[in-house]
């Protein structure tokens, strides 16, 4: 027993080295002279759509029988939606006015907070944490045909993907739902993909966070901006937080913090974006490599205030299980970019289909005038 644990350990040390060897270059081969904003399409994306949507509604048919509640199929367990006020900034530099920030005003919102673990577990398991953002009242066509007046932006709690392409993104699904996400190092050489998915991975997996409300989420993805150009979106606290993980948290104890919190007091966020200033350094195809801040700095455009509330009722944790998040429910000037973006566009939509369809709940797009006192 112990050979083998010495054994394997010197293949994770030498598979580190290698990765280190390798570097964090891009997945995706980005063109030497790529554009700034410009989306290279791969030769087989649409057969990659098709099987992963394939992928994620079989999982979904196989888990959940007719009597069962069907979740989502990523983020299914929700520490509550609520209420929020997206201050779009007054004085904003020429550059940062631009579609739905290019005047100063506010939208009503609602925001999804959750757990991103395919199966619902303890909140004291690490996990990746989401923060999806729905504004309401949004004028304008949309680039979906299942919405009207709302615009959504999703965030998690690091700031790049385990997978930089299409087609990795569906092999970690299909891996994640044989119950082995982490034999994904394994799964593609190290010299050609060079970033090192064990280390996103085990980022990811081992983050423990004190609070919904305390923590930075980042969009990861890219979207469309001014002139062509594309942005990435990040949503950091107001102010740094001092909570701790208690030292004997529930299962549930993010909802239970995030109830104490706004039962006293506002939470706020800075949303902010990230200028693509080069195109190969901080590729569009490629969320697996994070954009430097040392190259471009995040802007603050929108300040997000989730005043006092009590979100923590049945009907609105049914109304917030009936709502469906996608990066394209969304004015054609944010349009979402990349080829992870690609397959999100008729991926989500399928699988909010067939959820809705399953628990015989009707899709809704909120007004933001809902009340659930």
């Amino acid at each position: 027993m112990r050979k083998a644990l010495i054994g394997l350990a010197i293949v994770l040390a030498l598979y580190l080295l290698i990765v280190l060897i390798a570097g964090r270059g891009p997945h995706v081969d980005i063109p030497a002279d790529a554009r700034i904003g410009q989306e290279y399409v791969g030769e087989n994306e649409a057969a990659v759509i098709e099987r992963t949507q394939n992928l994620i509604l079989d999982q979904m048919r196989s888990r959940y029988g007719d009597d069962d509640t069907a979740l989502r199929d990523a983020h299914p367990k929700a520490h509550g939606c609520v209420q929020a006020d997206f201050q779009i900034l007054d004085g904003l530099d020429e550059h940062y006015r631009y579609g739905l920030f290019a005047a100063p005003r506010s939208y009503h919102a609602w925001i999804r907070f959750s757990n991103g673990s395919l199966v619902p577990q303890p909140d004291a398991k690490g996990d990746v944490r989401g923060m999806a953002i729905k504004l309401t009242g949004v004028p304008g066509p949309k680039l979906m045909p299942d919405e009207n007046q709302t615009q959504d932006f999703l965030l998690i709690n690091h700031p790049v993907l385990p997978v930089g392409d299409p087609g990795e993104y569906a092999d970690l699904f299909d891996l994640a739902f044989q119950g082995r996400p982490m034999s994904y190092m394994f799964s593609l050489n190290p010299f050609a993909w060079k970033l090192g998915a064990l280390s996103e991975i085990i980022a990811i997996r081992t983050k423990k966070i004190p609070s919904m409300l305390g923590i930075r989420y980042w969009s990861t993805t890219p979207y469309r901006w001014a002139n062509n150009g594309a942005v990435k979106y990040s949503a950091r606290p107001c102010e740094a937080s001092t909570a701790t993980v208690p030292d004997d948290p529930t299962d549930n104890y993010l909802r239970e913090v995030m109830i104490a919190h706004l039962e006293g007091r506002d939470a706020c966020f800075e949303f902010m974006v990230q200028p693509q200033t080069d195109a190969v350094a901080m590729p569009i195809e490629d969320p697996a490599v994070e954009w430097s801040e040392q190259l471009s700095p995040f802007v603050p455009v929108a300040r997000i205030v989730i005043p006092v509330q009590n979100f923590a009722t049945a009907p609105q944790d049914q109304f917030c299980e009936d709502l469906s998040f996608s990066p394209w429910h969304s004015v054609a000037a944010h349009q979402p970019l990349g080829g992870i973006n690609r397959v999100r566009k008729s991926v989500y939509l399928a699988i909010s289909a067939h959820r809705h369809q399953h628990n015989l709940r009707e899709p809704i797009e909120p007004t933001g005038e809902e009340r659930f006192d």
